[in-house]
């Protein structure tokens, strides 16, 4: 009989592969609390919020169709071209309110999660939230500024978006891809368990 064969059957060995699983089951459950906490605190409440917000962009380019659709073709006269204009307006404004109001109301609500969960943040999505970030801040700095003022500086600076599409499509993605690493790490650790439990009963019933 074997060195290894003698070790594995008494309970020295036992008590080794106890201690590699609990080393084992340590680091997982490490990366499953990490995995958690990110989820719960950050990339959960931010897939929320982008996700509305991309339904309300949705909505906001349904508008801008409507918009192209019914009066791109119609030719005013002057007896109807001021109501026609008033129409063409009134629609205009309805679908900006969804971005102007509902869109900057969910970005103030991720502003404050990516400040105060910023440990957080994989580090590879830094430098979109970031982004996220100055847009907002340069939003708020030109919003009552003249239109001639916010185009030298578009011109001068670079675009303003109210949630770039790079933002969006990243957190969905990295929401998934936690998600499906949280069920990998719950359900292979109990299966782990179960064939630890079994060796071990094997073990200590040998000797």
């Amino acid at each position: 009989m074997s060195f290894i064969t003698v070790l594995l059957g008494s309970s020295l060995g036992a008590a080794l592969v106890t201690a590699g699983f609990q080393i084992w089951n340590s680091m997982r459950q490490g990366e499953l609390q990490n995995i958690q906490d990110k989820l719960k605190w950050l990339y959960g409440p931010l897939f929320f919020f982008t996700r509305l917000n991309e339904d309300l962009f949705n909505i906001y380019r349904k508008y801008q169709e409507a918009c192209a659709k019914e009066y791109k073709d119609k030719l005013p006269t002057p007896e109807n071209a001021q109501d026609l204009q008033q129409q063409l307006d009134q629609l205009l404004q309805e679908g900006n309110s969804y971005i102007e109001t509902e869109v900057i109301q969910n970005n103030d609500k991720i502003i404050p999660l990516l400040e105060k969960y910023w440990y957080l943040i994989d580090f590879d999505d830094v430098e979109i939230f970031s982004q996220f970030l100055i847009d907002m801040i340069m939003y708020k700095r030109i919003k009552d500024q003249t239109i001639r003022t916010a185009l030298i500086i578009k011109k001068h600076i670079g675009s303003i978006s109210f949630m770039r599409p790079e933002m969006i499509e990243r957190v969905k993605e990295k929401f998934g891809s936690k998600i499906e690493r949280e069920k990998e790490l719950t359900l292979g650790r109990r299966t782990f368990c179960r064939k630890i439990r079994s060796i071990l009963d094997r073990m200590l019933y040998s000797v």
